[in-house]
């Protein structure tokens, strides 16, 4: 087997993906104390709306707090990806500012313009532009030291908000779900590392079935960020063509579009995140959602979320997802750090 022989992971992935991704349990949990210890102002407990800002691997983060949160009695939460905010986003907004490197454009923008409408502001970087605004405007910074990509860094652009988050109580405390959460990822980061061979590793099997393919992510409730965080790991760990949608939306025009291009249909591959947090109805349109699949010949496999807590079985899926997309990456002969094509963008966009 591919999957089985180290030397492939020796000659593929030089800076160690592999163990960014095995990690997530230790980062998660120092991000978390990282965002409960984050001093802030007590007006920012006062708030009535809440706002995540941040592009790629650095707003993930936002999608997975927004459908945590939905489970709870918590203020609304809107991810913003773009230059521009809502113009509702005042002073009584919670502005949460992230980004990796600190000089994303869309990121900056938006931090900007948060300033001038006096919303309340925590920045979350590892140093750019962003630390050096913050510092000036004596706005709470949440300081990264974390060596990797912005991706991998997704302990960080989730639990480090979250903290925050529990701190000023708009979310429960989620101390004992991420005690829980910790355990379950790090006895399946074993269970899925690449030195457990593939006839007993899921995500190597996985990744083989997805070779050559096209993927498709479906999600609901807990798991629609889930998906989207697996289309993004497939498309930069993987170098793939993938897409995520959400249930139950889908069922009302997606399944429709199922039988063409049949070119597509026959390459097509829809992996079905399923959560038990998920609305009973939701339950049962997994199920028939499956059904129509089959009868028009697309393959699909669902998959289970591992752990009680919503966070645990969040994190579970997450790391399974990583795992499976460097997996693929090493099938398609391609290292899964490099992402070289968002560097030639913005340097060019930097020419315009």
């Amino acid at each position: 087997m591919v999957l089985d022989d180290s030397q492939i992971y020796q000659r593929l992935d030089p800076s160690d993906m592999h163990q960014r991704i095995a990690d997530l349990p230790i980062q998660c949990c120092h991000a978390w104390e990282m965002g409960l210890r984050l001093p802030l102002p007590e007006e920012y407990s006062q708030v009535n709306r809440i706002v995540t800002v941040g592009m790629g691997g650095s707003a993930i983060g936002g999608d997975l707090i927004a459908g945590l949160a939905s489970l709870e009695e918590a203020p609304s939460i809107t991810p913003v990806r773009d230059y521009l905010l809502p113009n509702w986003v005042g002073p009584q907004t919670l502005v949460v500012v992230s980004s990796y490197s600190g000089d994303t454009e869309e990121t900056l923008s938006a931090f900007m313009e948060a300033l001038d409408r006096g919303a309340k502001i925590v920045a979350i970087t590892r140093g750019g532009q962003l630390q050096l605004h913050a510092e000036r405007g004596k706005i709470p910074l949440l300081k990264i030291d974390f060596h990797g990509e912005p991706r991998a860094a997704v302990g960080y652009s989730f639990l480090a908000p979250l903290g925050i988050l529990s701190k000023l109580r708009f979310m429960k405390d989620k101390s004992m779900d991420l005690g829980e959460a910790v355990q379950v990822v790090k006895e399946k980061a074993a269970v899925w590392s690449k030195d457990n061979a593939t006839r007993h590793n899921l995500a190597k099997q996985i990744a083989q079935e997805l070779q050559g393919r096209m993927v498709v992510v479906y999600g609901a409730s807990i798991m629609s960020g889930v998906a989207r965080r697996w289309k993004t790991q497939f498309n930069e760990n993987s170098k793939s063509w993938a897409f995520a949608e959400e249930l139950p939306e889908l069922n009302h025009n997606s399944v429709v579009g199922y039988p063409l291009p049949e070119a597509v249909k026959e390459r097509a591959f829809v992996l079905l995140l399923q959560s038990s947090y998920s609305h009973p109805r939701t339950n049962l349109r997994y199920r028939v959602t499956q059904e129509i699949l089959t009868r028009v010949g697309v393959r699909h496999q669902t998959i289970e979320a591992h752990g009680n807590s919503a966070l645990a079985q969040m994190l579970s899926t997450i790391l399974l997802g990583d795992f499976i997309s460097y997996y693929l990456s090493i099938l398609n002969g391609v290292d899964p750090s490099p992402v070289e094509v968002i560097g030639y963008l913005k340097e060019r966009l930097s020419e315009l």
